[in-house]
Parts: structure tokens; sequence; C-alpha cells
């Protein structure tokens, strides 16, 4: 009977998956980001006073259809108050279009990982402006995601930027 060393086996295979990974990376050739649905609702006049925001990202979709590769990224965001009660909620949700060069059929765990550590690295400058927009455009103080880490898979910061009110020295002049 062989001993076997189970730690080195799942890390040699972390090292595969990272490989194949890198080498779908390469493979790919982002040629679209748009966004397949806005919704974005004020359940109120503003201006609110906004105590927490929640971020909800559901699942990506993958489209695997050689040569085209595709990615949706849905993300809802709730601002509530500080009774916990709705005060507007802003859905996104991205299509994130890639082709992907000719090679060998690429297995689910490698499609799964890539989408897992990169989709929505790649989604996320999209997510943040279009989430700002919204919220400016409903009238609120606009909503930042904050910025992401590499090793980190969603933003670990959102705020919500408060516009300083005007002096009234400063409005006379």
């Amino acid at each position: 009977m062989n001993s076997v060393n189970t730690d080195q086996a799942v890390e040699t295979s972390q090292d595969d998956l990272r490989e194949q990974v890198a080498h779908l990376h390469g493979r790919l050739h982002l040629t679209d980001v748009r966004v397949q649905r806005l919704r974005a609702e004020s359940l109120g006049d503003p201006p609110f006073d906004v105590n927490s925001i929640q971020i909800h990202s559901g699942p990506c979709e993958v489209l695997l259809e050689p040569p085209r590769f595709a990615a949706r990224v849905n993300q809802t965001v709730t601002l509530r108050d500080l009774d916990e009660q709705t005060l507007a909620e802003v859905e996104i949700v991205l299509i994130i279009d890639y082709a992907l060069d000719e090679g060998p059929d690429l297995p689910e765990d490698v499609v799964s990982a890539y989408v897992e550590h990169n989709t929505y690295f790649t989604a996320h400058p999209y997510l943040r402006e279009t989430l700002q927009n919204a919220t400016l455009r409903l009238g609120l103080e606009p909503v930042i995601l904050g910025v992401l880490d590499r090793n980190q898979p969603r933003p670990h910061e959102v705020m919500l930027v408060r516009r300083a009110p005007a002096r009234s020295d400063e409005a006379s002049q």
C-alpha cells in the first residue's frame, strides 16, 4: 500500500486548476459589457436618512457557446432607514461578453473558478458607475461601491456620499 499525502494532492489539484484558469483567461477577449436590466426605485420623496446599505449579488450565470463566452452578473442594492424600512432599491444586471479562442473543451470547474474569481472583478467598475448614476438620478445622495482587492470576491465597503449643506455665508456671495 502506498502512502499519499492528501494535503499535497489537494494542493497539486489547486495548482492545476489555477493553471487551467490562467489558460482560459488567455483564450478570452473582452468584447462587450452592457446593462441588460436597470431598475431603480425610490419609495418616497428624498431627502432620506439612510441608515444602512445592503448589497445582494446573485450567482453569475454563464453562456458558453464557442466562440462566445458570456456571463450575467446580478446585483441589488437596498437603502434602508433606521427602522430597516426600504427607502430605495437599485437592481443592475450586466452582461459581460468575451470572444473565446479555439481550444480544448472547458471543464465545468475551470469555468466556475474563472467566473468566481474574475467576472465580478471585470464587472465591478460598471456596477459602481451604474449604481452611483442611478442613485443620483433618483435624487439621492450617491452610493459608491468600495475598491476591490484581488483576493476578495466582493467589495467590503459601500458608502453613501453625504452632500455637505451649503453654508449660508457662501450662498449669499
